[in-house]
Formats: C-alpha cells, structure tokens, sequence
C-alpha cells in the first residue's frame, strides 16, 4: 500500500543494521509503525476545519517482544514518532501539542501480539503514569498479522443542545466527528458553567451510535440521573453536567 511502502527504507536509515537478525522472531518495529499509522487513522476526530488525532500513544508488547526491543526502545520510540509525525503532515492531521510514541510491557500479551493506547493530552507528559484529568484514552489490542484497517463509520446525524445552564440554546451536529465538552475553549462543545472540568466528558461514534464517555471530571457526568463514564446516547438521552444540561436528540 502506498501509505506503508517508505516504511522499511524509513526504518533503515535511522536505525543501524536494520535488515540484519537483530531482532529475531516475533514483533518487527515495521509492524509496530504500520498498526500506529493505522490506529492513528482509526481514532481520527473530524471537526469543522481540522481532523485531529491523538498525541500520545503507548505500544504494549508481551514480555518476550519487549524485552528482544529493549536494547534499541530509545531508538524505536524517536523514529516511531517520527515516522508517525511524517504521515500526520502528509495527510494534513492536526496534533494538539508533542507528538509522542512509547514502549512499554504487558505480562498478559502473548508473542506477537500488542496493544495500543492512544491520549489527547495537551503536554507531553514524562511518564506513563503521570495521567492529567484532561486526558483521553482509547485501547486496542491487534494480531501480529490481523491489524485492523480504518473503514468509514456509517454516518449517523444527531444533535446536542444545552437546554438548562449558562450556555442555553448552544448546539453542535453529531455525526461521525468527536465532541468534546468542557470549559476549555478549543472543546467542539465549550461551556461556561464553572462546576464542569475543563474536558468534562466526549462524544464519539462507535458501531453505529453516538457514545458518551466521562473523561474523569471532577463532579461526575449523568444521563436522566443516573452517573455513568460510559454510555449508548439514545434520541432524547438528557445529559447533566455540573450545572448544566444537555439534550442529545436523533435527527
């Protein structure tokens, strides 16, 4: 495929005596770049002018894969990012902040296999542990040989409208784009209600529904009153956040 073909040539060029046995059987860092690109296409959030994209991705591998890579983890992780940075500029994604791949390890994953997790995250952050509240996480795990390839979502039109709160009357389509609500200005859904976080919650479209995610606010995200951090919108779902009330209809 033409996404993939400068992969190899990519990979040899910053890393010494790529080519040769150095890593033996299982996982190659080539696969690695091709299910990062392919995951990165997958997450994709399509907004009025922008596609965004994750910054953060973490690469779990078993420990057999993970330790065969360690030796060379630094070296993989910088031309890792910059492989993915390469095909974000070429297809004119948008990056909130540094671009940033890791490796790290995962005693349940078997030889061969691995497992991504992607973050919008509006600083690098120097450990994995190191979680801001704003962050946003979303993980996959992928066959060696079985990644999974981007097919367009079925296009589902909906709607949220504030209906109670400051923000009264304010409203944004939903379709297959990614909505995040909060007080941050850059949110698809900004609001001025001071008892909402900054990122309160999401909507994203998953399997032909539009899926609300609470993106560990501080007050809690509710749907006709009941808490939830993961929820099937339904046409006429009421959303509360802090003081503020959204209506989720089906157009």
């Amino acid at each position: 495929m033409k996404l993939f073909r400068n992969i190899e040539s990519f990979f040899q060029k910053h890393i010494e005596g790529f080519f040769d046995k150095t890593f033996g059987s299982g996982i190659q860092p080539v696969e690695l770049a091709k299910s990062l690109v392919k995951y990165m296409e997958n997450e994709r959030s399509v907004g009025v002018s922008h596609v965004y994209v994750p910054n953060r991705y973490v690469v779990y591998l078993g420990s057999e894969d993970f330790n065969r890579l360690q030796t060379y983890q630094q070296n993989i992780e910088k031309e890792l990012t910059g492989y993915l940075q390469q095909q974000a500029d070429h297809y004119q994604y948008t990056i909130m902040g540094l671009l940033e791949v890791k490796l790290d390890s995962d005693e349940s994953l078997k030889l061969g296999k691995l497992r991504i997790a992607s973050s919008f995250i509006e600083q690098p952050l120097p450990d994995s542990k190191d979680v801001e509240q704003d962050e946003i996480s979303h993980t996959r795990v992928f066959d060696k040989l079985d990644v999974p390839i981007f097919k367009p979502a079925v296009r589902l039109n909906g709607r949220l409208t504030v209906v109670e709160g400051l923000d009264t009357g304010q409203r944004v389509e939903a379709a297959v784009n990614r909505i995040n609500i909060g007080r941050r200005e850059s949110n698809e859904m900004p609001l001025s209600d001071m008892n909402t976080s900054r990122l309160h919650a999401y909507v994203i479209y998953e399997e032909g529904a539009h899926v609300l995610y609470d993106a560990k606010s501080l007050n809690g995200t509710y749907v006709n009153d009941h808490r939830v951090t993961r929820k099937r919108l339904k046409n006429k779902d009421r959303i509360k956040l802090g003081s503020t009330v959204l209506l989720y209809e089906v157009k």
